[in-house]
């Protein structure tokens, strides 16, 4: 006797791979990762977390060596100014050049101290030799010698007024890449270099 219900052959062979292609993706199957033992994952889990981390550092670290350098370019700036400033002073007649020293030497050393508190905030520190970089000795002789000519008053004009349009410049190129929190202390100290720079002392032929 024939089974009941005997199986059809296909109408033409030669597509039976696209039906049972459709058969095979059917919804409700799901794609199956291959099985791996446990401790193989927490290792690859424990890889990426390590590679994420050094990337992360990396980044970090090179942004904060490029904004510490321009930090410390004008603190060491400010830095020689009052220094030379400080050693002036004691030779300084002339009560215009003398409150214009103490002035340029009071505004500086309260910027150099906002910077580093600034830098602070973010996890920096700075090496106290690292603000040396203008230290000039020749500076000192030469204002030995206009003491000794009797002209002290003119030669720290001269100083100050160059090295004031250096800060200025080192104080913008810092200002272009500065972060929301150092901006307003950038501008701060730009103003008040500025507002040195135009006095009559400094702006007279």
């Amino acid at each position: 006797m024939p089974p009941s219900n005997p199986v059809q052959p296909s109408p033409n062979p030669q597509y039976d791979f696209i039906i049972n292609s459709d058969q095979q993706a059917r919804p409700g199957r799901k794609l199956r990762l291959p099985k791996m033992p446990k401790p193989i994952l927490l290792l690859l889990g424990a890889v990426a977390v390590l590679i994420i981390f050094v990337v992360v550092a990396v980044v970090l670290s090179s942004i904060g060596k490029d904004s510490t350098k321009a930090y410390i370019d004008i603190m060491s700036r400010s830095a020689e100014i009052v220094r030379i400033s400080e050693l002036a002073k004691a030779d300084v007649k002339d009560a215009d050049t003398l409150a214009l020293l103490t002035t340029a030497s009071v505004a500086l050393s309260s910027e150099q101290s906002q910077f580093s508190s600034y830098l602070q905030t973010t996890g920096q520190t700075v090496d106290p030799k690292l603000l040396t970089a203008y230290l000039n000795t020749e500076t000192d002789k030469g204002l030995q010698n206009a003491v000794a000519g009797g002209n002290v008053e003119e030669t720290y004009i001269t100083y100050l007024k160059g090295s004031l349009n250096g800060y200025l410049n080192s104080l913008k190129t810092a200002q272009k890449d500065a972060g929301a929190k150092a901006k307003p202390i950038i501008s701060v100290a730009i103003a008040s270099t500025e507002a040195l720079l135009a006095s009559p002392l400094l702006t007279s032929p």
